[in-house]
């Protein structure tokens, strides 16, 4: 549960940025799939996040399905308790050799007055950047 709060922070947390559906950067997806969040929009927020390779369609849908209900039902109350986003700031992105894998760091404000510095792992799938949710 403490993951899942985290991923959910660090997701809501970045929903006030918006980019085009072919994201060039991990940071460009990340703060797309979270401006999706932000619109409420979670079975495409989800369509966001890197299952584990080898699961097969049914597990997959079933996943999604389980990160739906979750997001529902639990992550933006968590948000509201904290007075909501004020701002957010990418700290840094730094991209594997390979090109296919990066970190983005990034230091969150909310409306009650805390922070949280934070990260989260991407991975490009088919020539698009998803978030790692395996790390």
């Amino acid at each position: 549960m403490k993951r899942f709060f985290y991923f959910s922070m660090m997701a809501i947390a970045m929903m006030m940025f918006a980019c085009s559906t072919s994201s060039s950067t991990p940071s460009d997806a990340l703060l797309e799939y979270v401006d999706l969040l932000k619109a409420g929009k979670y079975e495409k927020f989800v369509e966001g996040m890197a299952f584990k390779e080898g699961l097969t369609q049914e597990q997959i849908q079933e996943q999604k399905a389980m990160w739906t209900s979750l997001l529902q039902e639990k992550g933006a109350k968590e948000y509201e308790k904290l007075g909501g986003l004020k701002g957010i700031e990418i700290t840094s992105e730094e991209i594997s050799e390979d090109g296919n894998s990066a970190v983005i760091k990034f230091k969150q404000t909310f409306g009650d007055g805390t922070t949280k510095d934070g990260s989260q792992a991407m991975v490009k799938r088919d020539g698009k950047w998803l978030m790692d949710i395996n790390k």
